[in-house]
Parts: C-alpha cells; sequence; structure tokens
C-alpha cells in the first residue's frame, strides 16, 4: 500500500481539528528552542562541489524496517541527481563500529555523509572531522541535533510526535489512568524528547501516573519481553504510551497472551504495517506518522549544500495524525508486518 501524497493530504484535512486538540496548554519551550534552532542559516559555500557525487550512507543499525525504507527514500533521491553511487554501511546497533564506518565512508572519499546515529553522542566526534575534511553531514530522521559536526538534519520533531500521540492517549483514556511508556534507544533525541513531550502533556492531568518508562530500542522482540516483566510488575495498566508500531504490537501481543488486552488503551503508533493492521481490526489508538521520506529529505538537503546553497539547520519532516476509523486505507494486507505505508515508487520499494 503506497502512502500517496493525495492520500496524505486528505488525511490532513479531516483531522486538523484533532491534532489541535488542547495544544495551545502545552509548555512548548523544548519544542521552541528546537524549532529555532533548526531555523539558523548555514553557511555552505565550503562544501560547493561539481561533477559526479559520491553519497555515504551510515547506518546505525539497518534491521529495523524503517532505515530499510527510509534508504530506499535516499536511493529514489539519488536517482534524480547526478550521483555515481551510495555506499551503504552497518554498525548493527554498535556504536563504536559506526565510528569505524565513518572512517572508512571517508576514506572512500564520499562528497556527502547522510547518517542515522546509534547514538548521538558517540559520533558527535567523527561528524566534526568529517566536516573539517569538507564533507557535509545530514542526520536522516531522528530528532534535531545541533552538534558541531552536523551540517543539516531532515529531522522529524520527536517533541511534536511525542505531544501528539500523548495527547491522543489521553483522550481516549479520559484524562486518567496508569500508564507505561515504550521509548526507543536510552539516550537519544527521539527518546529523551518523546518522554519530555509525555510528560508535559501528562501535567495537565493530576489523575495520570507513570508507572515506568522503558526502552525497546525500536524493537518489537525487545517490547514484548519488557512488557511481560511489565505485566507481572503491575496488576493495572489502563493506558500505553508508545510512538513506534514496531514496539506497540510487540507490547500488544505481550497484553494479549497475558490475558490483559482487554484492560489497557494504546496510543496512536506509527505507518508500521503490522500495527496498520492491529489498529485496523482493534479500531484503536491510529496513527501518528513518522515519514520514511525522510531519508529524501536528508538528500536533498546534502544536494542543496553540495550546490552552495544555503540550508538551515534542520529541515522538519511533520507528522500527520491519521485516526483508527482511517488506517483502512493505510493497511497493505498482502505485505509482511515489517512493510511501511510510503510514497516510494514501485521500482524502489524493498524487495
Amino acid at each position: 500500500m503506497i502512502l500517496t501524497r493525495r492520500t496524505l493530504l486528505a488525511l490532513m484535512g479531516t483531522t486538523a481539528t484533532t491534532l489541535a486538540i488542547r495544544s495551545a496548554f502545552a509548555d512548548q519551550a523544548t519544542d521552541t528552542a528546537q524549532t529555532a534552532k533548526a531555523a539558523e542559516t548555514v553557511d555552505t559555500s565550503a562544501f560547493k562541489k561539481s561533477g559526479k557525487i559520491k553519497i555515504g550512507v551510515s547506518a546505525g543499525y539497518l534491521s529495523n524496517s524503517w532505515v530499510v525504507f527510509a534508504l530506499q527514500h535516499v536511493r529514489w533521491e539519488a536517482s534524480k541527481h547526478d550521483v555515481s553511487e551510495v555506499i551503504v554501511t552497518d554498525a548493527g546497533f554498535n556504536p563504536a563500529k559506526q565510528v569505524s564506518d565513518i572512517e572508512d565512508l571517508l576514506r572512500q572519499k564520499i562528497d556527502l555523509l547522510i547518517y542515522w546515529p546509534v547514538d548521538d553522542a558517540s559520533v558527535a566526534n567523527v561528524l566534526k572531522r568529517a566536516v573539517d575534511a569538507g564533507v557535509p553531514t545530514v542526520q536522516a530522521g531522528g530528532g534535531f541535533t545541533d552538534a558541531p559536526g552536523v551540517t543539516s538534519n531532515a529531522y522529524i520533531s520527536q517533541w511534536k510526535l511525542g505531544e501528539m500521540v500523548a495527547r491522543h492517549l489521553m483522550q481516549d483514556i479520559g484524562g486518567k489512568g496508569k500508564i507505561v511508556a515504550m521509548l526507543p534507544i536510552a539516550g537519544t533525541t527521539a527518546a529523551v524528547d518523546q518522554l519530555d513531550a509525555f510528560n508535559t502533556v501528562a501535567k495537565e492531568y493530576p489523575g495520570v501516573e507513570l508507572l515506568s518508562a522503558e526502552y525497546g530500542d525500536w524493537n518489537r522482540a525487545k517490547a514484548k519481553q519488557i512488557t511481560e516483566n511489565l505485566l507481572q510488575r503491575f496488576p493495572k495498566i489502563d493506558g500505553v504510551f508508545s510512538p513506534s508500531g514496531q514496539m506497540s504490537i510487540g507490547m500488544a501481543e505481550a497484553f494479549d497472551e497475558a490475558g490483559r488486552l482487554g484492560e489497557t488503551v494504546f496510543s496512536p503508533g506509527d505507518e508500521y504495517n503490522g500495527w496498520l493492521k492491529w489498529a485496523a481490526t482493534h479500531k484503536q489508538g491510529g496513527v501518528v506518522t513518522f515519514p520514511t521520506r525522510a531519508g529524501q529529505v536528508a538528500v536533498q538537503v546534502g544536494m542543496d549544500i553540495l550546490a552552495g546553497k544555503p540550508v538551515t539547520r534542520g529541515v522538519a519532516v511533520p507528522s500527520v495524525y491519521v485516526a483508527p476509523a482511517e488506517i483502512g486505507s493505510l493497511v497493505a494486507a498482502d505485505r509482511p508486518d515489517d512493510w511501511w505505508a510510503s510514497q516510494l515508487p514501485p521500482e524502489f520499494l524493498p524487495q
């Protein structure tokens, strides 16, 4: 199932009112600061290059299906430009290997580095060395980061995403109850901002209690295992805050196997096909999109940098809410759970 531009626009139109639910009451300090920083202009004259372009892609992990689809967006956009090669490395969730991978890409004389980090802090120094060597770096798809070694970001605001997910969860549980949170990799911008957004929204609801915040590494199996432990620890769980569909479906499996699925309400997840199938069947949660096209936007930003055009420190790839009743149009019933609703043309869909 391809999430077309027309479908997205239609969904945005039908859900605009829901997106605005009580948003004026949120503490926007974190997101406002990021947005202001992202709007700063970057002087790209030192990176200007003519001729064929060699792109290096440092993936902190390729076992995650979101990254696989985002990578295909990188390849699709690269095909539209004078790109001779796209070299991809996989750190397999190993921060030290990602540093080594980036060093290896630099030795191969790449002109542009696009990356997804295992850990932002671990790659900070090697990214700075890349920039000092004249190779611009673009972070693709995570939260915004303004480290000295990051030339620009094609980022998904993890704070805005987290706030949207939290608000719809609060609405669905009636503003009270005991909540567990499942977050991405500990210490990453995504995990920090999502939790901050949840806590900001939760302040408005004194009847809400956060029992535990866990880190499932965007991994279905790990999230399921963690949830099995949570179910043993807590006799009552009224709601689940989990913006990641991959982790949400693992959690739902754990609740179901424990015979406790009926006691809890799940927050919106993302476009992970397994979650889309579950949410459409159970008419619960909905979706706040985590667009895989962030990979495509990263290449677009990189091409502007190499052309010497001024860019901003960050280009936001916005998330959109899709209500449970509208999810059916996104579900790819004939595709595996590890599929993603996207705008990729057929020739660039993962095989």
